[in-house]
């Protein structure tokens, strides 16, 4: 698939800015992808394609054989769900954390109150909090379980696919690592299969099971995760692989230096 952008008339033509090239990839079940590029790369394009956020210009998505867009938008919403990379600005914080995880069974779902409230309390105990959370308001809790809320509002309606759109990006070292063990957990327990985009391949390194690498819109590389960080094909990808290499060492010189 492809995405282009409309960027006004030149003369009588009308112009328009590639944003994503043609890219083709499979996802199996209880598979991570991550889709690793710098800013302005195309992946978040890519992403919200994927979830119903932007339209594709070109190209088709098949879910298990079936084009997707014979499926309605409610049976797409349970299908593929996103964590954002921020839940300080993807969870309203007028509404309780049980009122946010509520909603998308309210507009998706024939559940009653009651069924509803049972879904809720079943997804806070599986992110690792308790039924009590569900009247805290965002602010009310630490960053880490606010992307814990995050990450049970995408389990709210039994998804398949899960998108984390550098969703660990703003969290530090100590949570990070604990959110990732979380979604690793998840996916052994559920069967699921993950999007993972980012630029921090130290993560994708250890989160992973294949890497697509774009550049400028472009699919430059595509690869098992083994197979990219040993021995990594397009130049681009090389250039990230030793970045990398080097800012691990860099950060093991100073443990050193602080330890030793």
């Amino acid at each position: 698939m492809s995405k282009r952008f409309y960027a006004g008339y030149k003369g009588f033509k009308r112009e328009y800015n590639q944003a994503l090239f043609p890219v083709s990839f499979e996802l199996n079940r209880g598979e991570t992808l991550a889709i690793v590029g710098e800013a302005g790369s195309g992946k978040s394009t890519l992403a919200r394609i994927l979830v119903g956020a932007e339209t594709r210009s070109s190209g088709e998505i098949y879910f298990e054989g079936e084009a997707l867009e014979k499926r309605n938008l409610k049976q797409r919403c349970k299908l593929i769900r996103m964590i954002f990379q921020d839940p300080n600005t993807s969870l309203n914080p007028k509404l309780t954390i049980g009122a946010l995880l509520d909603e998308p069974l309210k507009f998706n779902t024939e559940l009653n109150a009651k069924q509803r409230r049972e879904q809720v309390v079943d997804k806070l105990r599986k992110v690792g909090l308790l039924p009590e959370h569900a009247d805290f308001y965002p602010h009310m809790i630490s960053e880490g379980m606010k992307q814990r809320v995050a990450v049970a509002r995408a389990l709210m309606l039994d998804p398949k696919i899960i998108i984390a759109d550098e969703a660990l990006t703003a969290l530090d070292l100590s949570v990070r690592s604990q959110i990732l063990n979380l979604l690793l957990k998840l996916q052994k327990e559920m069967g699921l299969s993950y999007i993972f985009v980012s630029h921090n391949l130290s993560i994708i390194r250890h989160f992973s099971d294949k890497v697509m690498v774009l550049h400028h819109g472009k699919m430059v590389e595509k690869a098992t995760t083994e197979e990219l960080f040993n021995a990594p094909k397009h130049e681009y990808t090389q250039r990230l692989v030793q970045e990398l290499s080097l800012f691990s060492q860099k950060r093991l010189h100073r443990t050193i230096k602080k330890h030793g």
